[in-house]
């Protein structure tokens, strides 16, 4: 039924909502589970296998910045990867500096730099192959 701007029907803006909506809620609880894991101090056994730490830095920032590469328009995207390089940046200087049983490494953003750019691999793959509605 028309009645939104640009004679887009309710069910795709109400689809399109509920998809801002997901990934918003995925983005903010990646977000928390972020600045637990990489600020906490270190806790728990041992790492399970080898580069554990390398590897929840890089799933950590993928899962940060894919939902954005997905929803955000094209021309906001620089500066959404601009935000997530610096939050990684800021991370390592943030461990570095604290006496919390935390270090600073090089190779953590490094870690930080491969999930940014696997999400916008993925996420610009899944743009390109699957339509996601547009708002009226």
């Amino acid at each position: 039924s028309p009645g939104w701007p640009g004679g887009q029907n309710v069910h795709m803006n109400s689809r399109y909502l509920v998809i801002h909506l997901v990934l918003g809620a995925c983005s903010g609880g990646a977000m928390a589970l972020a600045a637990f894991l990489l600020i906490a101090p270190q806790v728990g056994p041992p790492p399970a296998f080898p580069f554990q730490d390398k590897v929840f830095h890089a799933i950590c920032f993928a899962a940060l910045t894919g939902p954005a590469v997905l929803v955000l328009p094209p021309k906001y995207l620089g500066f959404w990867l601009a935000h997530m390089v610096m939050l990684g940046a800021g991370v390592e200087v943030v461990q570095s500096m604290g006496d919390n049983g935390r270090a600073g490494s090089v190779w953590d953003f490094m870690a930080d730099l491969l999930g940014i750019a696997i999400a916008l691999g993925v996420g610009r793959m899944i743009r390109t192959r699957i339509e996601l509605p547009k708002p009226g």
